[in-house]
């Protein structure tokens, strides 16, 4: 083993030598030969003969700038083929997958990388010395497996538990073995950690695709209001547990919500993440007065926010127990596409409606297996078709199999994989119409009308195409042979493709 001298030595740049110096200008070249290459390209590269010709290079402090260079020259190519992902159809066609696996491979490779010189430091006893490039080590090398879990979430699909527990190791090695809370220089560590926590706790398998950038922007603001503490004896005693975590280091997962964990299970050597600051900072959010300045200032509409409050706060739990069955049912999804579906095609099951059947099809069916059933939802699994840009917050027309039963749905979660594909389904509504909707200064519009709403109260609610109604609006709902009148009330959910309203009841 190298004594302490020698390592100092290797580790500074005034003790390189001429071979070192060699290898460090040999790195550099491979680095140009990457310009003007396609972003698939350019990652492919790094990942595959850059990076490896950097790990051999024994000055730590050269090893990292070398690293750095690449990191940025990754920032170029990166940002482009993470669009790609995730805007793609799933599952994933191979371009997609291929240019999803030079990605993961790249930023598994720089964590590796960073974590390498961290615990070289670690390991020679230098801390005290060397202490700030381990510390940015650390911080590097979770914040590349930080971007490797979005990547995997931006397919829906689960980050491994590999980099779950590479994590939780980079922290405890952080934290050194008197377990003492990091501050000072040690605090973005603790920020990157809780960021990456948080936002899997938001569980982005149930989250629209288009927003996940924005959510995990807001996660990182709200990383600084979480607090790491140990467990004790009393904790998950009380009544206030719902915002409260418990992670264990030596499992590859992001930990569990307190109120959800088994009876007995062993807390010791346990984490616990206090998320109760977190819910206060959405809520000042949630009731902040216009031109009013708060901290942190997020920047996500108030049904997104309620979305974030629910999911740290652990009310999230399923209603209803699953009745497992294997029937197959057709899928159509998009707002366009539903409305069609619906128009006219309700009944076409039957023979004998093809009388009212509508002809036009401007939508196209995807076969799936209804896994499993529950009275407010289901969970179906790709068997095939065509592939569509699905996200969590669409609106899905589910049609079972020799059945004239169509079932309006959001989706709520997705789950994809190299082998399958599920839906987790919500089931808004047991009667459903296509209606026309009448308002003071705008065009007649077609809408989904939701007679009754069980899952949110005494309402009846209406999906539209987004921008289309607004809040307080009076509105003329045209049924066969009525009429309703009703007020446009609180917007329930928002994104890019929908917009579902409560609506409030006015004198018909």
């Amino acid at each position: 083993m190298e004594s302490p001298l020698q390592l100092l030595r290797d580790l500074f740049p005034f003790g390189q030598n001429a071979a070192e110096q060699k290898s460090a200008a040999a790195v550099r070249g491979l680095l140009d030969t990457v310009t003007g290459l396609s972003p698939q390209e350019t990652i492919a590269k790094l990942a595959g003969s850059v990076l490896p010709s950097i790990n051999g290079q024994p000055n730590l402090h050269m090893r990292f700038k070398l690293l750095e260079d690449v990191r940025l020259e990754a920032e170029e190519a990166l940002p482009v083929l993470e669009k790609l992902i995730g805007h793609a159809v799933l599952p994933l066609p191979l371009s997609a997958s291929t240019s999803a696996l030079h990605a993961d491979n790249l930023l598994k490779g720089l964590a590796l990388a960073y974590t390498g010189i961290a615990r070289s430091i670690n390991k020679g006893h230098l801390n005290d010395g060397l202490s700030h490039l381990m510390h940015r080590s650390v911080r590097r090398a979770m914040a590349m497996i930080s971007r490797r879990q979005l990547l995997a979430y931006r397919a829906y699909a689960a980050p491994s538990a590999g980099s779950w527990q590479a994590l939780h190791d980079l922290y405890q090695m952080a934290r050194g073995q008197r377990s003492k809370p990091l501050n000072g220089e040690t605090a973005p560590i603790e920020h990157e950690y809780l960021g990456a926590l948080l936002f899997a706790y938001l569980e982005p398998t149930k989250l629209p695709r288009a927003e996940l950038d924005l959510i995990n922007t807001c996660t990182r603001q709200l990383a600084a209001y979480a607090m790491i503490g140990e467990v004790t004896p009393e904790t998950g005693t009380g009544k206030t547990s719902d915002p409260y975590f418990l992670v264990r280091p030596d499992e590859g997962n992001p930990g569990y919500p307190i109120s959800r964990l088994p009876s007995g299970t062993s807390t010791f050597g346990s984490l616990l993440i206090d998320c109760t600051q977190v819910i206060t900072a959405i809520d000042r959010n949630i009731t902040r007065r216009p031109g009013k300045t708060i901290d942190p200032d997020l920047d996500a509409s108030p049904a997104l926010l309620q979305t974030l409050r629910v999911a740290i706060g652990g009310k999230s739990a399923r209603r209803f127990s699953r009745t497992r069955f294997r029937p197959r049912g057709d899928l159509v999804s998009g707002f366009g596409s539903v409305l069609s579906f619906l128009d006219g095609n309700t009944f076409s099951r039957r023979s004998v409606d093809s009388a009212s059947r509508y002809d036009g099809r401007d939508y196209a069916s995807s076969e799936w297996a209804m896994v499993d059933e529950s009275p407010d939802g289901f969970r179906l699994r790709f068997i095939k078709g065509e592939k569509r840009k699905l996200g969590a917050g669409d609106i899905v027309a589910l049609q079972p199999r020799e059945s004239s039963k169509i079932h309006v749905c959001l989706v709520r979660r997705i789950s994809s994989s190299q082998i399958r594909l599920e839906l987790g389904l919500q089931l808004m509504s047991p009667q459903v119409s296509v209606v026309d909707v009448v308002a003071e200064e705008i065009a007649e519009q077609r809408a989904v009308f939701l007679h009754t709403l069980p899952a949110y109260g005494k309402y009846s609610g209406l999906i539209t195409a987004p921008g289309t109604f607004r809040t307080g609006q009076k509105i003329m709902v045209k049924l066969p042979g009525r009429s309703l009148h009703r007020q446009i009330g609180t917007c329930m959910e928002a994104n890019e493709g929908l917009e579902f309203f409560a609506l409030d009841r006015l004198p018909d």
